[in-house]
């Protein structure tokens, strides 16, 4: 008799967990889509653009960066005024094609839910989905790399980035270098403060401009390629020592696919004004070789 009444009372205890799951997962995709509605449902800006969607002389591409979600000093209604201005026919999303699918199609419930958990406020899905709704004939599609989640995945990404990073400062702070490769530490960190400091940025200006895309390039050049060359030479755990060459790949593969994703969405896409949202950090390199393309695809970068 004890063990049925155990039995009826776990049974009672896992009906009642799996119901209160199914309530907190109904609750959060329903609050993320409340607010979500609340933002896209919002007036237009009194300044409305005069733009025509349409170009006739070439595909025009404005490559603007982002920060993914609100700051003190940015907010998303920052960078929906820009792009209401730009007014353009097609908006590329930094995901994947199937994810900004979904996300159009407000199926996106894994990452809905999640949302609804950030108490960060994101600024690019909501951004794109308000101007979908208000220029309906326009189109939202993304050309982020592929492999880009079960990479990180794989190689658990973003913990052995922060690793190898850490690593290094823990030798120059132990004076474990070389003055040649501290000197290369001290040039990071003044780099990356320089670079950490846009995050406080308050317009779309602040960080889409040649002085915020030098310092940008600077850091990516030590952070994924002269600090890195300083830990091959050092001892290391065999899962680090196998995560630096991965590492230093990654930055060039990853902005390369998209690259070349924006490339194809540009080629489908002829004679359309289109925006590439873009974390800042990439911004500089999207650019750069965008900028090599654009005799051969028939389309111009618009400055910003």
């Amino acid at each position: 008799m004890k063990r049925i009444k155990l039995t009826k009372y776990l049974k009672y205890v896992l009906i009642t967990w799996i119901s209160l799951t199914i309530i907190i997962c109904l609750g959060g995709i329903i609050k993320y889509n409340v607010d979500l509605n609340r933002y896209i449902k919002q007036d237009e800006p009194s300044k409305r653009s005069k733009k025509n969607n349409a170009v006739t002389n070439g595909t025009e591409v404005y490559v603007v960066g982002s920060m993914h979600f609100e700051t003190n000093n940015f907010k998303r209604d920052d960078l929906y005024t820009y792009i209401n201005k730009v007014s353009p026919s097609v908006i590329l999303y930094e995901s994947d094609k199937q994810i900004v699918n979904r996300m159009v199609n407000r199926t996106d419930f894994w990452r809905q839910l999640t949302g609804s958990f950030n108490k960060k406020n994101p600024v690019e899905k909501f951004v794109a989905l308000r101007y979908l709704k208000n220029h309906p004939e326009s189109k939202v599609l993304g050309y982020e790399w592929d492999e880009r989640d079960r990479f990180h995945f794989k190689h658990n990404y973003r913990k052995n980035m922060g690793k190898l990073i850490g690593t290094a400062i823990k030798l120059h702070k132990e004076k474990a270098l070389s003055n040649e490769d501290s000197e290369i530490m001290n040039e990071f960190f003044m780099v990356n403060k320089k670079y950490f400091n846009l995050g406080n940025s308050k317009t779309v200006y602040d960080f889409n401009n040649p002085i915020a895309d030098s310092i940008i390039r600077v850091r990516q050049e030590y952070a994924y390629d002269k600090i890195p060359k300083i830990l091959n030479t050092k001892e290391l755990s065999d899962e680090l020592k196998e995560f630096v060459p991965v590492h230093m790949d990654y930055w060039d593969t990853r902005n390369m696919a998209m690259v070349n994703n924006i490339v194809n969405q540009i080629k489908n896409n002829p004679n359309k004004r289109i925006v590439v949202l873009t974390g800042y950090s990439h911004r500089y390199y999207l650019f750069d070789e965008l900028k090599k393309l654009e005799e051969e695809y028939d389309f111009s970068i618009k400055p910003i």
